[in-house]
């Protein structure tokens, strides 16, 4: 599936309430399928990655009712039932992991499969400490999707993550719950609190504190979360590539509300504005050409998934923007790093690729008038491709956007609100 987009010129203007954060929608539906009791959902992501957690959940058996508050009614983690068929991840990394997590505590046989993309996603990170817990799992190649797990009699342990993955500490934590003892997890540094936030929420004990920069969470098993009653906050991952538009077209304002504002997501805003954008704590607008930077490997864990979006602005930036520290890009929904050097290339922009990251020479000045973007079925590409499209203006095609709906069902149709471009779907 393409699109084709022809730009207006105009910059980006208008109100965005962005859809629910889709990290948070995926550990609501988890935590409400291992409480016992009713749960109840507003403002849930309906992104296709977050319907497959809800089809998760229905096959351990828990009940769902769809609606604007989505309602899942669970018996919880010590009743949890084998699954009748194959778990289909589809895209989503995050359930193949954290579901993996959940499944350690389900009597009897869970196999995971996914589409062609999750598929060459590596497992090891999230497989090797369960295993030292006592998970049974067996993988494609010992590393990949389709993976299988018996249900099994975990036993807490002390693991030490040497790559920062929140995905793979809330698969530990996860498995945490059912297990006997206490589970202690640190990392380099703190990655996305969700699954601690929502331990919090529903009543779980647990500790977390630091020692020297390492980030450690600490808790005892065989604990049951209460019922979730949440209003699921709007996500900046979504929103990032709209204050991108906004922030690389002077004259432009996008006023966002009701958006995920914890610590560990707002790295990307960080960079923007010490490029050069105004944002007011509300909005993001930009009065001045934004200036080139670079980004640390320290700052990559808190804006890893907007690095795409990022891009985007270092390409309408002046002077020159790099990225280190990113190697985790390589095994995303495709090899984003690639992917992004190859999309900027197709808009005339000076980019060089390195193993870790890449580095950008701002300038939009020499863009084709018309060219084809191969998104590579990444919805992160597709969406960054979209708004590049916009600032260089003339027509661009995003071949792969069947893609998007994966975590942004409704990105064409904010686009042409707030861009004011014409978008044709074929």
């Amino acid at each position: 599936m393409r699109a084709r987009l022809l730009a207006s010129g105009r910059g980006f203007e208008g109100a965005l309430a962005p859809p629910g954060d889709k990290s948070i929608s995926h550990r609501a539906v988890l935590f409400a399928l291992a409480a016992r009791g009713r749960s109840r959902i507003r403002n849930l992501s309906t992104a296709e990655d977050v319907a497959a957690s809800l089809r998760f959940a229905a096959s351990l058996g828990a009940s769902v009712e769809l609606g604007e508050e989505v309602v899942i009614d669970s018996r919880g983690l010590g009743a949890l039932a084998e699954p009748g068929s194959v778990i289909d991840v589809g895209n989503s990394g995050t359930l193949a992991r954290l579901g993996l997590g959940v499944a350690t505590m389900v009597p009897g046989l869970s196999i995971f499969s996914g589409d062609a993309s999750v598929s060459r996603r590596p497992m090891a990170r999230v497989i090797e400490p369960l295993r030292r817990m006592g998970a049974l799992i067996e993988a494609r190649g010992g590393v990949r999707l389709p993976m299988a797990v018996r249900g099994s009699r975990l036993s807490g342990q002390e693991l030490s993550l040497v790559i920062a993955s929140a995905q793979v500490k809330s698969a530990i934590l996860l498995a945490g719950l059912g297990a006997s003892g206490e589970t202690r997890v640190t990392e380099p540094v703190l990655t996305r609190p969700h699954t601690e936030e929502f331990f919090a929420l529903t009543g779980i004990e647990f500790e977390e504190g630091y020692e020297g920069k390492r980030h450690f969470v600490v808790l005892a098993g065989q604990q049951e979360p209460n019922p979730v009653d949440l209003e699921v906050p709007g996500d900046p991952s979504a929103a990032a590539f709209f204050i991108v538009g906004a922030a690389c077209s002077p004259g432009s304002k996008v006023a966002v509300s009701g958006m995920y504002r914890g610590e560990t997501r707002g790295g990307f805003l960080a960079v923007l504005e010490r490029m050069g954008m105004s944002w007011d704590g509300s909005g993001a607008g930009a009065t001045r050409a934004l200036s080139g930077t670079d980004v640390e490997p320290a700052e990559v864990p808190s804006l890893i998934d907007e690095l795409p979006a990022l891009a985007v602005a270092f390409a309408a930036a002046e002077g020159r923007s790099s990225v280190s520290g990113a190697a985790e890009l390589r095994v995303k929904e495709s090899d984003r790093i690639s992917a992004v050097v190859e999309m900027l290339g197709r808009f005339g922009v000076a980019v060089e690729e390195s193993p870790d990251g890449f580095a950008v020479d701002g300038g939009l000045e020499s863009v084709p008038r018309s060219r084809v973007v191969d998104s590579r079925l990444d919805h992160r590409i597709a969406m960054s491709g979209a708004i590049l499209g916009c600032l260089a203006g003339g027509e661009t095609v995003i071949e792969g956007v069947e893609s998007v709906p994966t975590s942004y069902p409704g990105f064409f149709d904010d686009l042409a609100r707030l861009a004011g471009v014409s978008v044709e779907l074929s």
